[in-house]
């Protein structure tokens, strides 16, 4: 093979691979758009939550709210069902409280990190803290994240009631460059919005059983 035929079969390599590269790219694209579009048209029928991420090196820093139209009590007795968490929030394979003390609760909890190839088990122990109907705290002890500060609040507004989510992350794993952050986005919105799910159908279930009694 002379030296042109050999440099014009390293350039058609060279787009080739250019060509693959952008083909996988516009792919995983369109599979996340796929994945993501239901999140936003999922909230026609709901409350609409206004929630946010933001990425500042590997800490992840969010933000969340929603007024929701049930009582105050419904809302904590979900936020505080600690045990039952893996029977609504999908990502969750065990929530076990293992201790009590003064300073609060340590809770155990195994779970996956996972959206389309991304994959990561997560365990954790967490020392939570209640103010009784408000406020619950949560501070990773030991396990997966380096850092994981979460606050849940409920604020009566009205016939309904506000809850607020607040959030520190820093995982021990390495996130993607590029997706990373749309990533943990999927999941920290999945988890939240299971969350509401799961008050509105109490909700529901105690009006309708006030309404037959």
């Amino acid at each position: 093979m002379s030296l042109i035929e050999r440099v014009g079969f390293a350039d058609s390599r060279s787009e080739l691979r250019r060509r693959i590269n952008i083909h996988n790219a516009l792919f995983v694209i369109l599979v996340a758009t796929a994945f993501l579009t239901p999140l936003a048209q999922g909230q026609e029928d709901n409350p609409p939550i206004d929630f946010s991420v933001i990425r500042t090196g590997e800490l992840v820093q969010t933000e969340a709210r929603v007024d929701l139209p049930v009582t105050q009590e419904i809302a904590w007795d979900v936020l505080t069902d600690y045990e039952h968490y893996p029977r609504f929030i999908a990502s969750m394979r065990r929530s076990k409280i293992v201790s009590r003390s003064p300073q609060g609760l340590v809770v155990e909890q195994q779970g996956r990190f996972g959206f389309l190839f991304i994959s990561q088990d997560v365990n954790v122990h967490l020392l939570v803290s209640e103010s009784p109907k408000t406020i619950v705290e949560a501070h990773v002890v030991d396990g997966d994240l380096r850092v994981m500060d979460g606050r849940y609040e409920l604020i009566p507004v009205g016939s309904h009631v506000r809850l607020s989510y607040s959030g520190r992350l820093v995982p021990n794993f390495t996130l993607p460059p590029i997706f990373g952050l749309s990533i943990v986005r999927h999941i920290l919105f999945r988890n939240f919005k299971e969350m509401v799910d799961e008050i509105l159908r109490r909700g529901a279930e105690a009006s309708a059983e006030s309404s037959a009694g």
